[in-house]
C-alpha cells in the first residue's frame, strides 16, 4: 500500500477509534516515565484533531517547572521554528491549519541543541520506531538538526502500531514509542 492510501485509511481509523480514556493512559505513562522525569528541556507538539491530546500534559509540564518548547510551522520552507512556551492559556493562538502556535510577540527561539527530549506526533509507528507522519516532512527535516543526545518519543495508541508501514529513506525513526500499555525502546539501528 502506498503512503497516501495508508495515511487516508489510518486517519479514518483514528477518527473511529478515538478514546479520551486511552489518550489519558498514554499521557500518564509518559508523565510517570524516567524520560519525562529526567528531562528539563522538552519539545512537544500541541495536539490537534485526532492526535494524542497534549494540552493538559503541557500545562502539567509548565507547572512542574519544565522548559517547554513547541514548534511553529513555516509552510513556505516546510521547516519549524522552536519557541519556549511559558503560559499555555496566554501565549498560544491558532496558526497554520488551525494548530495552536506561540503568538508572534511571545516567540522565544530555542536551539535544537538545547533539547533533552522531543515528543512528536505521527499517524502510525512500528516497534522499531519507524514513523508515518502527516505528509509535510516537517519532523523529518527537524530531526536532522538534533544532537545525538536528544531522545525522541512518540505517543500513540496501540491500534496504530504496525509490523510494517510504508517508509522512504528520508523518513526518520523515534527512540521510544509509548502506548497505553507499553513503553517500547526502539531498535538502536534507526536511520
Amino acid at each position: 500500500m502506498d503512503k497516501k492510501t495508508f495515511r487516508k485509511e489510518t486517519l479514518t481509523k483514528r477518527e473511529i477509534l478515538y478514546s479520551a480514556e486511552i489518550d489519558s493512559r498514554i499521557v500518564d505513562r509518559f508523565y510517570q516515565s524516567p524520560l519525562y522525569k529526567d528531562s528539563q528541556w522538552i519539545m512537544i507538539y500541541v495536539s490537534f484533531g485526532t492526535e494524542i491530546k497534549t494540552h493538559d500534559l503541557i500545562k502539567k509540564m509548565l507547572s512542574d517547572g519544565k522548559n517547554v518548547v513547541v514548534p511553529i510551522c513555516e509552510p513556505a520552507t516546510h521547516t519549524m521554528i522552536l519557541s519556549q512556551l511559558r503560559d499555555f492559556d496566554e501565549d498560544l493562538q491558532a496558526g497554520h491549519w488551525g494548530i495552536l502556535e506561540v503568538k508572534e510577540d511571545k516567540i522565544d527561539r530555542v536551539s535544537p541543541e538545547t533539547l533533552d527530549i522531543v515528543v512528536m506526533p505521527g499517524m502510525a509507528f512500528t516497534v522499531k520506531g519507524e514513523r508515518m507522519g502527516f505528509g509535510g516532512g516537517y519532523y523529518d527535516r527537524f530531526l536532522d538538526t538534533l544532537p545525538e543526545k536528544t531522545q525522541t518519543v512518540a505517543l500513540i495508541r496501540e491500534d496504530f502500531i504496525y509490523d510494517d508501514i510504508p517508509t522512504e529513506p528520508h523518513d526518520k525513526s523515534v527512540d521510544y514509542v509509548i502506548t497505553e500499555n507499553h513503553t517500547i525502546h526502539c531498535s538502536a539501528d534507526k536511520n
